[in-house]
């Protein structure tokens, strides 16, 4: 039997810590954000009572779900409150027309969807695509305490609505994927929810 080398022992030794060492590193590594199943089931009551509000078009339903600190993030662009509110209210505003009103919507804005998206679909508002989407709500953490909530359809494909979500305390708050105060938000039409959110 060979004897080991004072050099063979050394470098298995390092070989050993360095191995010790990237094991632990990995162990102690934080693992990803993740929602408990409290916030999780919170979360799709949210979104579902925001649904319920759209479909109703409870102008003051969809506002409790608006924060009265940050409003609403359109692209770049944060939206107070108060401009949210009076939006709401007002038929001509893009914000009312994309959430209530798929005709005047798609005359007014239908030219910015990209020339290759499908001309079969028009472009229709949060209302009419929220009445027949009854596929299962898709909730993703986007990074801790900000998530995003996706509601697809079968029958109003290719589309789909993805709305953002900021934990404020124990509650869930809309951050973004309304359109306010112009034709789309986020730049792609399809999803149209922004990404300017944590990550």
């Amino acid at each position: 039997m060979k004897r080991l080398s004072y050099g063979d022992v050394k470098f298995a030794q390092i070989l050993l810590a360095l191995t010790l060492l990237f094991a632990g590193l990995a162990f102690a590594a934080p693992k990803p954000a993740q929602l408990t199943q409290a916030d999780r089931e919170n979360l799709r009551k949210v979104a579902v009572t925001l649904k319920e509000a759209i479909l109703r078009e409870d102008v003051d339903g969809i506002l409790r779900h608006v924060s009265k600190l940050n409003g609403l993030t359109c692209v770049d662009t944060q939206i107070p409150y108060q401009q949210v509110r009076e939006d709401l209210h007002d038929k001509n505003s893009h914000l009312y027309m994309s959430l209530f009103d798929s005709e005047r919507f798609s005359k007014q804005c239908g030219h910015e969807y990209p020339a290759e998206y499908p001309v079969k679909y028009r472009v229709i508002s949060d209302k009419e695509f929220l009445k027949a989407a009854n596929e299962p709500i898709e909730i993703e953490l986007i990074t801790d305490g900000w998530a995003q909530v996706t509601f697809k359809s079968k029958t109003k494909a290719p589309y789909l609505r993805k709305y953002g979500f900021h934990k404020q305390g124990r509650v869930w708050m809309l951050t973004d994927g309304f359109i306010v105060s112009r034709c789309s938000c986020g730049g792609d039409m399809v999803p149209r929810s922004n990404t300017n959110r944590p990550r």
